[in-house]
């Protein structure tokens, strides 16, 4: 219960602290408003204000974002201050349901949609390894260096169970160039992210729940090494006991 509590509170003052700074960059009131008008109550200010300063100090020229939304205004309002520091960049926004992409598109204001390529796309079910997850199928093939996971829904179409969003991964698998991104609370897809490439590449801040993903290139992403695995589990299993299985090398 104390921990609860003392956490709400400390939960409460970095939200207090995100909308001052965006108050500062002079964002505060569009983001307001937009959140006025799509009648939103999960919002998280601390969310917006680290997306924001991320976009700004990382500059990326090519953004997936898995869910359009409050973020999309978020990160072209940062895109437009980065164009004028002489660095342009721009975002594929992902959605799967027609309505609210429609939505996103009507409420960002007419002079930054020239930093939104929309798309609309099914999420099919995709997986790597021992790891089952949900991807959109019809992610346009662009080098991306950031990547934002707030979508697609993390179901699968096929038989409804709980997975991870592979997005990531995909696109990781696919770059010549780094990779970063950051994770929208999806704690699934933050544990599988950190278990594939390694808890100094994914970490999660409890009290802003929010998943960081360090720079990553492909020779990151991890394989499973079935004859590690089963020389570590004899060298290292008790008789007696619990044996712990590790099927990564630890990070």
């Amino acid at each position: 219960m104390i921990k609860s509590k003392t956490t709400k509170f400390v939960r409460r003052i970095v939200r207090r602290l995100a909308i001052n700074h965006l108050k500062e960059v002079g964002i505060f009131d569009d983001l307001k408003k937009y959140m006025e008008l799509t009648k939103s109550t999960g919002v998280s200010w601390s969310d917006f204000w680290e997306l924001y300063k991320t976009v700004r100090a990382k500059k990326p020229q090519s953004i997936l974002e898995c869910g359009p939304g409050a973020s999309t205004l978020v990160m072209t309002l940062a895109l437009k201050e980065n164009e004028r520091d002489g660095f342009t960049g721009k975002i594929t926004a992902m959605e799967e349901i027609e309505e609210y992409l429609i939505m996103s598109k009507e409420l960002l204001p007419d002079n930054l949609h020239k930093y939104v390529n929309y798309v609309l796309s099914p999420r099919i079910d995709d997986s790597y390894e021992i790891f089952r997850g949900v991807i959109y199928r019809d992610i346009p093939e662009i080098d991306y260096d950031f990547v934002y996971i707030d979508g697609p829904e993390h179901h699968s179409p096929s038989d409804n169970q709980f997975c991870f969003d592979f997005d990531f991964i995909h696109v990781l698998k696919k770059s010549e160039i780094p990779v970063c991104g950051m994770i929208d609370y999806r704690l699934s897809t933050g544990f599988v992210l950190q278990k594939i490439l390694g808890y100094d590449k994914v970490r999660y801040n409890y009290i802003k729940e929010i998943g960081v993903i360090e720079p990553c290139v492909k020779s990151d992403i991890r394989k499973l090494d079935l004859d590690s695995i089963t020389e570590a589990f004899n060298q290292n299993g008790r008789i007696f006991g619990n044996t712990k299985i590790h099927i990564y090398s630890q990070n």
